[in-house]
């Protein structure tokens, strides 16, 4: 019998439904690969794009940020702030997350993306639920 061990570890990114653990959606990623989460926001229903990158240590990392416009809750200060193609984007905002948490919503979030390939639509996940993304070792 032969056993083939790997030097490198396998890194997923898991979205779950966080009471359950029931897993949606498992696909293996890599250090800088994109992760864009699309979504509505609830109050202004403008679109909402959150760019992350996955660092070396499987961080979230926030990039950009890109919305239609000002309004409730919306942050004004975070990176550099430019206008592109009728959107605002706030640039080089370095913030690390361990995970992603939200209560999905049909209504608010549209898709998941990585490196630019649709992983989840918003039908995908329970609706009013809570959901976590995070990336686990395999």
């Amino acid at each position: 019998m032969r056993f083939i061990y790997s030097l490198h570890p396998s890194y997923y990114l898991i979205i779950k439904e966080e009471t359950t653990g029931e897993i949606f959606v498992s696909i293996e990623v890599e250090e800088g690969d994109e992760v864009a989460f699309h979504w509505i926001h609830s109050v202004e229903h403008i679109p909402w794009i959150e760019y992350f990158v996955i660092d070396e240590k499987k961080n979230f990392v926030l990039k950009e940020i890109r919305f239609k416009g000002f309004g409730a809750g919306i942050p004004h200060d975070k990176g550099e702030v430019k206008v592109e193609d009728g959107y605002i984007v706030m640039m080089d905002i370095e913030e690390k997350f361990e995970a992603y948490q939200w209560i999905h919503s049909h209504t608010a979030t549209e898709r998941i993306t990585l490196n630019g390939e649709e992983i989840v639509k918003s039908t995908d996940l329970p609706h009013h639920e809570y959901i976590k993304m995070a990336i686990q070792e395999r």
